[in-house]
């Protein structure tokens, strides 16, 4: 990611896509259909927004997820 491109990702718990960053990247093994894969994996911290007049669940939240799957979403829905 260069200069001011935004990551986003889709709150589950509002069903909203949202802005967020990356806290930090680990990799991490896991048995996969060809024996131990190696997976890029990303702590994203998504920003806090609403649901309603409410802070929304999974606001201001931290969440682990492949790294891959981040930015083939970010390029799916690129605005």
């Amino acid at each position: 990611m260069t200069g001011e491109e935004k990551t986003k990702i889709m709150c589950k718990w509002c069903n909203v896509t949202k802005i967020c960053h990356i806290v930090s990247q680990e990799i991490t093994d896991h048995q996969g259909n060809y024996g131990i894969d190696s997976v890029m994996m990303a702590k994203i911290k998504i920003h806090k927004h609403f649901k309603g007049k409410n802070y929304c669940k999974g606001s201001d939240r931290t969440i682990i997820m492949p790294l891959d799957e981040l930015l083939k979403y970010n390029k799916k829905h690129r605005d």
